[in-house]
């Protein structure tokens, strides 16, 4: 476990743990350039069909960059194994605050579940994405709703955000950030099943909080997996979510498909 303490570190260093790039196997702008490039063919609208097995997808970008546009490079997969992918559109911050955007996901992720019906569903988030759907999830409405979430590179406690650059436009306070922090607030019915897997190049802050969170659900009740993934970063771990072999992929496939682990 990290010895990394946010409370007491630099404000460079707690930057250094915050900032994926710094840890990734690529540049950021490659990545960034192929999930536009990957995604551009399909349009949401195209891979959902109505009573099918259903993921929702939640993208990162701290919140204040990427679309849902730029979030459908596993559409292949999808069409493959018959699953509805859905991705979802947040305004961006500083247009909206992450409290805004948290209860725009909640929105959505819950119309789209009423109008395709589907057998099963997973949600599914990376990096700002993953604390969006941890809060998807929470919601009454939507916990028995789903099978499963799978949470990648995710950050649950948001506080150390606040001493970090990456909150310039986010306007969060120590407090305002607890307000959204799935790891600090009240207990609540966890969803059935949660994956929890962060890449092995990330930093100790983004392994360190997806331990923690996993463990915090699986105190709560629900079945966790917690998984350092081998040869995969921030950016590409969310390439494997659909992709059969991969440990990701096999975890939401088999929820998707209702079968046990």
């Amino acid at each position: 476990m990290s010895n990394f303490d946010w409370t007491t570190a630099t404000d460079e260093d707690v930057d250094f743990q915050y900032s994926p790039s710094r840890h990734a196997l690529r540049p950021l702008d490659e990545y960034l350039h192929e999930y536009a490039e990957l995604s551009s063919p399909y349009r949401t609208t195209q891979l959902t069909t109505s009573g099918s097995p259903l993921l929702i997808y939640i993208h990162g970008g701290y919140w204040q960059r990427l679309s849902a546009g730029d979030s459908l490079f596993n559409a292949p997969d999808a069409i493959s194994h018959g699953i509805s992918l859905h991705a979802v559109e947040y305004t961006l911050a500083p247009h909206a605050s992450v409290e805004e955007i948290v209860q725009e996901c909640i929105a959505d992720v819950l119309k789209v579940i009423k109008e395709l019906q589907p057998s099963r569903v997973v949600v599914a988030g990376c990096s700002a994405g993953a604390h969006l759907s941890a809060m998807c999830a929470r919601h009454s409405e939507i916990q028995p709703r789903i099978d499963g979430v799978a949470l990648l590179s995710g950050i649950y406690d948001v506080q150390p955000i606040v001493r970090t650059p990456t909150n310039d436009p986010l306007h969060l306070t120590l407090e305002s950030a607890r307000d959204i922090s799935p790891q600090l607030l009240r207990a609540v019915t966890p969803p059935e099943r949660a994956l929890l897997a962060v890449g092995q190049h990330e930093s100790s802050e983004f392994i360190r909080q997806n331990a923690a969170y996993g463990e915090l659900l699986r105190e709560n009740g629900s079945d966790v997996s917690i998984s350092v993934v081998p040869d995969r970063d921030h950016f590409n771990l969310p390439y494997d979510l659909l992709r059969s072999g991969t440990l990701v992929g096999d975890w939401v496939l088999n929820v998707l498909k209702g079968k046990e682990r």
